[in-house]
């Protein structure tokens, strides 16, 4: 009787005697940096570490792999600050790394939250007006629900668009400073 074989075993059989380029290894040394590094990141978000914690964590990661630079971790840092998101904690560990000329970063997301709060008020001035001419329904118990507003989620992700451009030339400019 003939043995049948797994996957696995048929794939590892395969590819025997193949090995990686030296290209290859070090993107796959990186890939698994990174990976390591955003999972680092997470729990930190998490509060499941604290700053300390973190920095040890971090160092020990450098030595693994025997990195001498932060260049990657202020990359995947950068990567994940995004607009209406709450980014105290990642410009806590910018900050923890001495890395400086945040304002670029800063800027962008404060006016992007100025441009959305404006729109977001004019878009309920508007839903009101509509309410007290077709319906008359006015007064200060009046609160139109944006959430479900299908003309405002399409403004407000125009908004974010834009400024999701305006923040990755912020987050260039800083990373190349940082180079």
């Amino acid at each position: 009787m003939t043995e049948i074989k797994s996957t696995l075993d048929l794939v590892m059989e395969k590819t025997r005697n193949l090995s990686l380029s030296p290209e290859e290894r070090a993107e796959q040394k990186n890939k698994e940096i990174r990976s390591q590094i955003r999972g680092l990141i997470q729990k930190f978000q998490d509060q499941t570490i604290s700053s300390d914690r973190f920095e040890s964590d971090y160092r020990i990661l450098l030595k693994d792999f025997n990195l001498s630079e932060d260049d990657l971790l202020i990359k995947e840092i950068c990567r994940q600050i995004e607009p209406g998101k709450d980014n105290t904690a990642l410009f806590g560990l910018l900050v923890q790394f001495k890395v400086s000329e945040l304002d670029g970063i800063t800027s962008a997301l404060q006016d992007f939250e100025k441009t959305l709060n404006a729109a977001a008020e004019q878009r309920s001035k508007t839903i009101k007006d509509e309410l007290a001419k077709a319906h008359y329904i006015s007064g200060s118990a009046v609160v139109p629900n944006l959430d479900i507003d299908e003309v405002w989620q399409e403004n407000r992700e125009q908004i974010k668009a834009e400024f999701e451009k305006k923040l990755e030339q912020a987050k260039n400019r800083l990373l190349g400073e940082q180079s």
